[in-house]
């Protein structure tokens, strides 16, 4: 007879949990052989990208059930895509359903950011502490279930489906859409352009593929470029902006899309010449 029988089941249950933590470890996973483009995550940070979103949404009363469920996965799956790369339950996320979580986190951040603002009159209608912005598509219809008091925010919406921002409520009728910093309209012109590409693509991996060379990322770390929420936030530079657009005019024109080779790879291939 194994010794943990003889323990109540109480103690048996902290033995099983103890032993699933001493295995719940991360190492280096350097020897996982996968391209590796300037901006990359490796299979422990995919993990920890996972349990941060996780967690985030945990915070905001998001369960794993609930996350598991929108994510059109079973919690058990989530589950094994947040464990430690050494362990034998392990399994990569895919990076769809990475951004996906990303996407179902920050929304939950952003809707709780918003509430502070917010205040009941008469229990019906709200008034609102700041001018509040919602998001329009390229048709000029509303296309954000949420408007929100945070002008960038709101601008990641609109930049993503093609469209623009509005004011829809202010104490003061003068009050306009904020003017963006030289980074944020960086990274409003990134999203356009990355809008772009997509309706070019009937398969919207065959456009990641692309914005994965422009930026020279890999598919994983594409997300970080185009989001506002600064601890997952990747600064894009101005001349991936301007590959980006050169690829859309490329597109427009009917030409194809020109290759591009990082600095770093262009050193690499030189010395491989000498």
């Amino acid at each position: 007879m194994c010794p943990e029988m003889d323990t109540p089941f109480s103690q048996r249950r902290l033995f099983a949990e103890e032993t699933e933590m001493e295995l719940d470890i991360e190492i280096e996973d350097d020897f996982v052989t996968r391209p590796r483009a300037l901006y990359h995550l490796t299979d422990g940070e995919i993990g920890t990208a996972c349990r941060e979103a996780e967690h985030m949404l945990a915070q905001y009363g998001i369960d794993r059930d609930a996350t598991a469920a929108a994510l059109g996965i079973s919690p058990i799956t989530l589950k094994a895509y947040r464990r430690g790369v050494a362990t034998v339950s392990h399994r990569r996320m895919p990076a769809a359903t990475l951004d996906r979580i990303r996407d179902l986190a920050v929304e939950a951040y952003w809707r709780a950011a918003a509430a502070a603002f917010r205040v009941e009159i008469g229990g019906e209608d709200h008034a609102h502490l700041t001018p509040i912005y919602t998001a329009h598509d390229n048709a000029g219809l509303v296309r954000d279930r949420h408007p929100h008091p945070h002008p960038l925010r709101t601008r990641e919406v609109a930049d993503k489906i093609g469209g623009h921002v509005q004011v829809t409520w202010a104490i003061h009728p003068s009050v306009s859409v904020p003017l963006l910093d030289a980074e944020a309209a960086l990274r409003s012109r990134w999203r356009v352009g990355v809008w772009q590409i997509g309706t070019a693509f009937e398969d919207l991996e065959d456009a990641n593929a692309v914005l994965c060379e422009i930026a020279d990322c890999d598919r994983y770390s594409l997300w970080s470029f185009s989001t506002e929420y600064r601890p997952w936030m990747q600064q894009v530079t101005t001349s991936q902006v301007e590959r980006l657009e050169a690829a859309v005019a490329d597109i427009e024109r009917g030409d194809v899309i020109q290759p591009f080779e990082s600095n770093l790879r262009k050193a690499m291939a030189d010395l491989e010449d000498f």
